[in-house]
């Protein structure tokens, strides 16, 4: 499959076949699009979050779909948990416990070693909320379930899992996810491919992995709670301090209760 970027470059991407063109023979048109051609961030859609001096904005890039493209850039003086993201908080109801979502990405460069939270969906108030995630840990991808806010008999915590290879660097590509919450799960692929992830003490690799919240509770669904998916984020969060400065750019947002695949 050959994606067009700007500037007359080809994108090779390296598909399975099978699952991936299965998926996108049964897609159907996105719930929600953001494309950034605006030239900015619309409030109207996206509510702006920021800690320290982080920064978040949409501008001309040179190599996205379009003109312009979501540029999250992270001076090396930012301090320890220090975030920017946007917030979409008005998902449609159709999402509200399960949904596909797709974005292009470009990582300048590596975010570092620590924890890095990218996207999120969950329920209203981010960051002390509950919600499922896809970040990254000593520069491999981490899924995870998040509760950044004490409720009683639950407490705060998070359930997490490594895969173990991290995003491509230096060139755009294609992450899609699968955000579920009966049972909490999340699937996800990049350029086409499930990245899988080891999971339990046999280490066996699997597409898709599953949260249990409380820890030993054996409940698996309903994480989020009855408000359900409410928030989508998109942006970059370091927890601690980030010892080096980095950039990061998203383009082409869309969510949706299939799977979307690449741009047409």
């Amino acid at each position: 499959m050959i994606l067009r970027l700007s500037q007359g470059k080809l994108l090779s991407v390296a598909v399975m076949a099978g699952s991936f063109s299965l998926s996108l023979a049964a897609q159907t048109k996105p719930l929600f699009t953001e494309t950034f051609e605006s030239g900015k961030i619309d409030p109207a859609v996206w509510d702006t979050r920021t800690v320290s001096t982080v920064t978040i904005a949409v501008e001309p890039v040179d190599g996205a779909h379009g003109k312009f493209a979501l540029h999250v850039h992270y001076p090396t003086d930012a301090a320890r948990n220090s975030y920017a993201f946007i917030v979409n908080t008005h998902l449609p109801t159709a999402v509200k416990t399960h949904f596909f979502g797709r974005a292009y990405v470009f990582a300048k460069s590596d975010l570092g070693m620590g924890h890095n939270p990218l996207i999120f969906a969950g329920e209203p108030g981010y960051p002390l909320s509950k919600f499922t995630e896809i970040g990254m840990y000593k520069g491999t991808w981490q899924p995870s379930y998040q509760e950044n806010k004490s409720v009683a008999g639950q407490g705060r915590g998070e359930v997490t899992y490594h895969a173990e290879a991290g995003p491509p660097v230096g060139k755009w590509f294609l992450l899609e996810w699968e955000f579920n919450d009966n049972p909490a799960s999340i699937t996800y692929w990049v350029d086409g491919e499930k990245i899988l992830t080891p999971v339990g003490p046999e280490k066996e690799k699997k597409e898709s992995v599953t949260f249990e919240w409380p820890k030993n509770s054996g409940t698996t669904s309903g994480l989020i709670g009855p408000s359900g998916y409410q928030e989508l984020g998109v942006g970059a969060r370091v927890w601690g301090a980030s010892a080096n400065g980095f950039d990061l750019y998203y383009d082409d947002i869309a969510i949706g209760t299939t799977r979307l695949g690449p741009v047409k």
